[in-house]
């Protein structure tokens, strides 16, 4: 007959194992949903003139889409509908998500808001937002 050592948080840790597991059935369930919210991948590059954003909206009809700058928060939200001549009993598995979207970027401070442009082509929002321009160059100042 061997020894075992009485270990008092195996049965903790055994508890918290239940919990996790009926935690991870509802997000299972929850995913499953027809209609469920999802959150677009986005793309950012700098160049010397302007900053890109760059959404993936793939089944997304540019429609469907809005852009706004408030201050300097730049938002963009829409929806992804659900195809109406497809029947979801021909479906074995969904692992595409629909239902509303939204995202907001704080935008640095020197952008000019005014000339922010948007295009929308394959499935892809690039949205081009132009820099002020900064005069660096020197110059002397005279002492009146």
């Amino acid at each position: 007959m061997s020894a075992k050592r009485y270990e008092p948080f195996n049965d903790i840790r055994k508890s918290f194992d239940l919990v996790n597991s009926i935690i991870n059935t509802i997000n299972e369930e929850s995913k499953s949903e027809e209609h469920s919210d999802f959150t677009p991948k986005v793309n950012t590059r700098e160049t010397e003139k302007s900053y890109y954003l760059e959404v993936e909206l793939s089944g997304v009809k540019k429609e469907d889409v809005d852009i706004n700058v408030d201050g300097n928060v730049l938002s963009i939200s829409g929806e992804r509908k659900v195809r109406a001549e497809v029947k979801a009993e021909d479906y074995q598995k969904i692992e595409s998500r629909y239902g509303l979207f939204s995202r907001s970027f704080t935008l640095p401070e020197k952008v000019d808001i005014e000339n922010i442009e948007a295009g929308f082509e394959n499935g892809i929002l690039e949205i081009s937002i132009p820099k002020l321009k900064v005069d660096i160059s020197s110059k002397k100042i005279e002492i009146k």
